[in-house]
């Protein structure tokens, strides 16, 4: 419960930069379509962290029993996802403010960011496929399979971050397309 709890208040916090833009009379539209850059930040960051809670989430109802290396690994997952709303405020000011230069640092801040998540994800799972008593019978399995996942996850963030120097919306689109991944992997049952 801890854990939704702190997912829950980060998906929250996402939000707290979406604020109405600040216009004369009239020009609402205009102001809303300059802050795009901040409504695609939010966008890209909320589906990464749905996609943590749904893993976490399926990750948690395979387990038998938690061991304090577990516990500490959750919390690195949960310190690191802490770190997208402020990686989300840096990719969305800079979007829309920022130069050439401050985008492209921005975008490997993010990528910095969603690197060290999936780290922290392959450190979980290393966890549970290292000892697998604390796993339910049958569900060791789902566990290598996850580490490999966010092995790809945390070589694809700073490929993004990278080409993110010849195109933040390469970046922008490998950031977006990790968590789809993820989703469209997920298992069904």
């Amino acid at each position: 419960m801890f854990s939704d709890a702190v997912l829950a208040i980060l998906i929250t916090l996402l939000g707290l930069d979406l604020r109405p833009p600040m216009v004369r009379p009239g020009q609402l539209v205009a102001g809303l379509l300059e802050d795009w850059p901040v409504y695609l930040a939010y966008t890209i960051s909320f589906v990464n962290l749905a996609v943590v809670w749904l893993g976490h989430r399926t990750s948690f109802a395979r387990l038998r029993a938690l061991d304090v290396p577990l516990t500490w690994a959750n919390l690195g997952v949960l310190f690191c996802a802490a770190l997208m709303p402020f990686a989300t405020s840096v990719v969305a000011r800079f979007l829309k403010e920022g130069n050439e230069s401050d985008v492209q640092a921005a975008t490997g801040f993010y990528a910095l960011i969603g690197a060290l998540l999936m780290a922290s994800w392959l450190v979980f799972d290393h966890c549970l496929v290292r000892n697998p008593g604390l796993v339910e019978e049958g569900g060791l399995w789902f566990f290598r399979r996850e580490r490999r996942k966010a092995l790809l996850g945390a070589a694809f963030f700073p490929i993004g971050g990278l080409l993110g120097f010849v195109s933040p919306w390469i970046a922008l689109t490998i950031f977006l397309g990790i968590p789809i991944f993820y989703g469209i992997t997920a298992p069904r049952e």
